[in-house]
């Protein structure tokens, strides 16, 4: 990824930059899952759209684009912490879990087929797309929890808490000057980062264009320019 610096030469804007990144798939990926009273009262108490901004500021993307002043507006009538727990509940399986007619798919061969409108949709043994990520998911020294092993592996919230992993690693790495580990960590994402390519932006696009609720709707304006400005650079 052009993020990380040649061989040797690590600074600590590339430090502050892969920790930067590993926040943001940490923090969104926490949306992708049944959203808990913790995150609740960190949305309603302003330390979610704070850490929002940081995690721009760190990553060296302009942090207007985070939308934090939208969240804010948004939560200000929210009630106490467990009316909107209660909300972002029944806004979680409005968007993701709906029984019938779910209006975003939270896994990635779903989500394609559905977008580019495919006649013989993906099925539970041909996905490839989640045998692909499991393997990553192995190659690391990873394996999914009893918690989460039901889910296919091409799941968001999995996908960003590898992400979100892999940037840990990667900056720990940088850290200590450990170059064989750096580039590592680096291949890791590089053979991980067309999962993202091929549906992330569109899939925060999605949350955003839903209009359910107000947390999702500003979730998908910032994850959205988040990974647009990731790709860009790890693209360039």
């Amino acid at each position: 990824m052009s993020s990380t610096p040649p061989t040797g030469q690590t600074t600590s804007t590339d430090l502050a930059y892969a920790l930067g990144c590993a926040d943001f798939f940490q923090l969104t990926s926490l949306f992708c899952f049944n959203p808990t009273p913790d995150l609740a009262q960190g949305i309603l108490d302003g330390s979610v759209a704070d850490d929002m901004q940081a995690i721009f500021e760190d990553a060296g993307i302009d942090p207007r684009k985070a939308a934090t002043e939208r969240l804010d507006e948004a939560c200000s009538g929210s009630g106490t912490a467990e009316d909107l727990h209660a909300t972002l509940r029944q806004d979680y399986t409005a968007l993701f879990t709906h029984p019938k007619k779910p209006l975003v798919s939270l896994y990635e061969m779903q989500f394609r087929d559905q977008r580019d409108h495919r006649d013989t949709p993906s099925t539970l043994f041909l996905n490839e797309a989640a045998l692909h990520a499991e393997q990553c998911y192995r190659s690391a020294g990873l394996a999914l929890s009893d918690a989460k092993s039901r889910e296919p592996g091409d799941h968001m919230g999995i996908e960003l808490e590898f992400m979100a992993y892999l940037h840990i690693q990667l900056a720990a790495a940088l850290s200590e000057g450990d170059t064989a580990a750096q580039e590592r960590w680096e291949k890791a994402i590089s053979d991980f980062l067309p999962h993202l390519e091929s549906w992330g932006v569109d899939f925060f696009a999605a949350c955003t264009d839903s209009k359910q609720g107000v947390v999702y709707p500003w979730l998908g304006t910032a994850g959205r320019s988040f990974l647009e400005a990731y790709l860009a650079n790890g693209a360039s």
